[in-house]
């Protein structure tokens, strides 16, 4: 199996695998002539990026399947913690059950009667034609809450606020806080600000309006029309299963030598002389911005994005978002993974 290839990876109960390789999930059933709801499986492994992730849990439906994420090279992501190097550690730590269950809460919309598959990130409503205004009524518990006219409107998880959600001004919610977020994007009324719902509450957004056709994004995966009708927002009582490792047999599934006394590191060898330099500067100097990385490096910042993707990906750097300016991602070594 190609490390960059986005895959679905089945753990059977007897402990052989159904792998399935494609860009997409929905023309892997289709070529296998399986749905992915009817595989008996104990854990689903995902190999690729966030795009391959989401399309397999709406696929999934209502599934509890444990998912472990796994990040193929260049592609860091915020829920995979494991890349594909070492994918055989990987097997044989499934296998012999050494991991958890980690859940998370997952919406449920009803548009025009019928409800979506549970959606992880966000529900997000907005004009098929950007920059066209959308007027609507938010209703909160039954009640009306406002009136307004925006770009759209954005109902987040706690895992989606800081996807989506956060670069339309979104606050950022810790997992596994029990609420949603409802975030009006660029409203005419600047009295109109990001608010935090108790998730046993559902939203209602009523009245929609535009001059063009109205969406429905799932996920940033799947587009449904919103013709004349009312869309209703709860929590799903189908929360996604995440399998999880603790934090050392992150950094060892990630085909990376815990730091022992005499133990030489073997992270650096096979990266290529940017990503070298970029380590040795967070070393240096620990967290840092990447406009910082790029000052302190004097790389062109297309080299820094690069070689941090990489060293991301491997799982030797973590990238977290600012808490002092949440437009911004800050980068530092991951504890434990090199000699210091």
């Amino acid at each position: 199996m190609a490390e960059d290839a986005d895959a679905i990876v089945g753990l059977l109960g007897n402990s052989s695998f159904e792998i399935l390789i494609n860009d997409s999930v929905n023309s892997i059933s289709k070529a296998k002539g399986r749905d992915l709801k009817r595989l008996d499986l104990d854990v689903l492994v995902v190999v690729g990026s966030d795009r391959t992730l989401l399309n397999t849990l709406l696929s999934i439906g209502e599934e509890s399947i444990p998912i472990l994420p796994v990040a193929s090279r260049g592609h860091p992501s915020f829920l995979f913690d494991v890349s594909a190097t070492g994918f055989e550690q990987v097997v044989i730590d499934l296998d012999a059950k050494k991991w958890s269950k980690e859940t998370r809460a997952r919406l449920v919309a009803t548009i025009s009667e019928k409800r979506t598959a549970p959606i992880l990130n966000e529900v997000a409503i907005f004009s098929r034609r950007s920059a066209t205004l959308l007027t609507y009524s938010l209703h909160i518990g039954g009640e009306l809450f406002w009136e307004d006219g925006s770009d759209g409107i954005i109902v987040s998880t706690p895992t989606g606020s800081t996807a989506y959600s956060m670069s339309g001004g979104g606050p950022i919610v810790f997992h596994p806080a029990s609420v949603f977020s409802v975030v009006p994007v660029n409203s005419s009324n600047p009295e109109r600000k990001p608010i935090i719902v108790p998730d046993d509450t559902p939203v209602e957004i009523k009245g929609i309006s535009s001059s063009v056709t109205v969406e429905a994004v799932l996920d940033g995966q799947t587009r449904v029309p919103v013709k004349n009708s009312d869309i209703r927002i709860e929590r799903s009582e189908f929360d996604a299963v995440f399998v999880k490792f603790t934090e050392e047999r992150v950094a060892a599934l990630s085909g990376k030598l815990l730091r022992k006394a005499g133990m030489s590191s073997e992270i650096t060898q096979e990266l290529p002389p940017s990503a070298k330099l970029v380590l040795k500067v967070l070393e240096y100097h620990g967290t840092l911005s990447q406009k910082r990385i790029t000052d302190e490096t004097n790389l062109p910042s297309r080299t820094v994005r690069y070689a941090l993707s990489l060293l991301v990906a491997e799982g030797v750097v973590k990238k977290q978002i600012s808490l002092r300016d949440t437009r911004q991602a800050i980068y530092s070594l991951v504890q434990g993974t090199i000699d210091q």
